[in-house]
């Protein structure tokens, strides 16, 4: 089994259609602005020529530190190629950016009850800070108000 790591750079509206697809998302509408930004990272994977997984990440500049940070913000590895290491590639590729951006952390948020994505984080060299992680997410209803 070979596999593949590949940065996207510029619109690919075919790929992110199959892999948006294939992480559950019925209509996915490939927003060609995404790449318009190098600090917005999308990398894929192809195992033996076919389209395995995917992540997408953020570089963030800080207003009071010359040192970005990488956020992780989803990672997904198609069922048929999970367990063969391929999330773990993926990773390691970020954090080669990360550190080719000047990138002094890298951080992705979970929730203790997502096992799988624990186990891969703490592989990967990934600390949990705390153990009462909480997210607020303001919906569309709130930004409205």
């Amino acid at each position: 089994m070979k596999t593949y790591i590949e940065r996207m750079t510029e619109m690919d509206t075919e790929t992110l259609v199959h892999l948006f697809r294939q992480a559950g998302e019925e209509n996915p509408e490939p927003n060609a602005g995404f790449f318009k930004d190098e600090k917005n990272i999308l990398l894929f994977s192809r195992t033996d020529g076919h389209l395995s997984g995917f992540l997408w990440a953020y570089s963030l500049e800080r207003p009071g530190n010359l040192y970005t940070k990488m956020l992780l913000y989803s990672i997904d590895v198609f069922p048929e190629f999970r367990r063969k290491g391929i999330a773990t590639m993926l990773i390691q590729e970020l954090k080669r950016i990360a550190r080719n951006c000047m990138c002094r952390e890298m951080f992705v948020p979970t929730s203790k009850n997502n096992a799988a994505a624990v186990a891969l984080y703490k592989s990967t060299q990934g600390k949990s800070d705390n153990d009462d992680g909480i997210t607020f997410i303001y919906d569309q209803d709130a930004l409205l108000n």
